[in-house]
């Protein structure tokens, strides 16, 4: 049996895409079979080329209404690319499949699903052949099993979609969220779309949003359906829905934001001032007593203008530091004219400076540092960095 998955196009109204899925059929029980037990029963019986071409016709012939209806409709078609090493290139049996059932091939995304394909060259010349036909290409599951970033190289997709093993529970883990972006930055420099997969709670859609994603597909929407036509009616309804509470969690997100800053810039001030009373040989027992006041602060300390630390790191110890030679507070005499902190405050001429999120090597928890330039007791001056925690708590 053939099922279509949605992809909502939060950024990209104007394309509506519908990904084919296969499911197989016990005859004797008419129990359904997932698609990995499908396909593995065609590849021990040596029928992997046969299942994988009766599949995206399967698939096509299940699209023909829609595309008739709406030619913008967009249809993402798999192609597991073990097939590849069956000598398949050149045979144009797509191509033919297509033109048979009156199909333009700038219709038709087909997903390259990484399997252990040994053939790459023919890979990359089964690549070559079809976008010059005019089809796009997208690369699936990035960020699991076979899918490395040279595949990127090899196929030059136009969209990447990023595996659910990403996406789930994305909202709560500072990790997955950088791979995201670092994913989201790649794919604009080079021209693709993302799609974020397996999208099965509205917190992963948000966030997913948040860090760039231009479509979203998952459980969260709707589940696979095996007419294509009638998940058409609902697209209006799921966009409007999680457009406007993206628009709330943004705004909420903001309003967060600005009062944490109020917050800290009242902790950074109330030092500066405690400091600009001191010389500098007081301000290690300083830093000492004033961190005890303020359990937001991770770590702090004091640089001069050439960027070379002057006094300890003072660590909290209500924090809980990772032990490891690399989570190391720096020491007087650290060299920090290479750190944003110190380098955007200076090249700028702003008073204060505030990083983005990043793992401390302080204690190898997630914090921000924001750098103040300050005088002290004699008018040298100096660049405070206070560090603040932003673990979940």
């Amino acid at each position: 049996m053939l099922v279509f998955s949605r992809l909502y196009p939060l950024r990209k109204k104007s394309i509506i895409g519908f990904e084919a899925l296969c499911r197989g059929i016990n005859i004797e029980t008419r129990e359904v079979l997932p698609p990995g037990l499908l396909f593995e029963s065609a590849r021990s019986e040596n029928f992997t080329l046969e299942l994988d071409r009766l599949c995206r016709k399967k698939a096509l012939e299940g699209y023909k209404a829609a595309h008739t209806e709406n030619d913008n409709f967009i249809l993402f078609l798999n192609l597991d690319t073990s097939i590849i090493d069956f000598g398949v290139v050149g045979s144009g049996h797509l191509l033919n499949l297509i033109n048979a059932l009156g199909v333009e091939p700038n219709n038709v995304v087909i997903e390259i699903v990484e399997s252990n394909t040994e053939d790459v060259n023919s890979l990359e010349r089964f690549i070559k052949s079809y976008k010059g036909y005019g089809f796009l290409t997208a690369l699936d599951d990035v960020g699991c099993g076979y899918s490395n970033l040279d595949r990127v190289a090899l196929v030059k997709p136009d969209i990447l979609k990023i595996d659910m093993g990403i996406i789930s529970n994305i909202n709560k883990f500072f990790y997955k969220q950088e791979i995201f972006k670092s994913l989201v930055s790649l794919s604009k420099r080079i021209g693709a779309l993302v799609v974020a997969e397996g999208v099965e709670r509205e917190e992963e859609a948000l966030v997913a949003l948040e860090l760039g994603a231009d479509m979203l597909q998952g459980f969260y929407f709707s589940k696979p359906q095996e007419n294509m036509l009638n998940m058409v009616n609902d697209i209006d309804c799921k966009t409007s829905k999680i457009a406007h509470n993206f628009n709330d969690y943004i705004i909420n997100k903001i309003k967060i934001s600005k009062l944490l800053h109020r917050n800290y810039n009242i902790i950074l001030d109330s030092i500066i001032y405690e400091l600009s009373k001191i010389t500098l040989e007081n301000f290690d027992s300083k830093l000492r007593e004033v961190i005890r006041k303020y359990p937001a602060l991770e770590c702090i300390y004091i640089i001069n203008e050439n960027g070379v630390q002057v006094t300890e790191t003072i660590c909290s110890q209500a924090v809980a530091v990772k032990r490891g030679k690399i989570y190391v507070p720096a020491k007087k005499g650290t060299e920090h004219s290479l750190k944003d902190y110190y380098y955007y405050l200076v090249s700028t001429g702003s008073k204060k400076f505030t990083t983005d999120p990043y793992i401390s090597l302080a204690s190898g928890n997630l914090c921000i540092t924001i750098s103040s330039f300050f005088e002290n007791f004699n008018f040298d001056r100096y660049i405070l960095c206070i560090d603040i925690n932003k673990e979940e708590k």
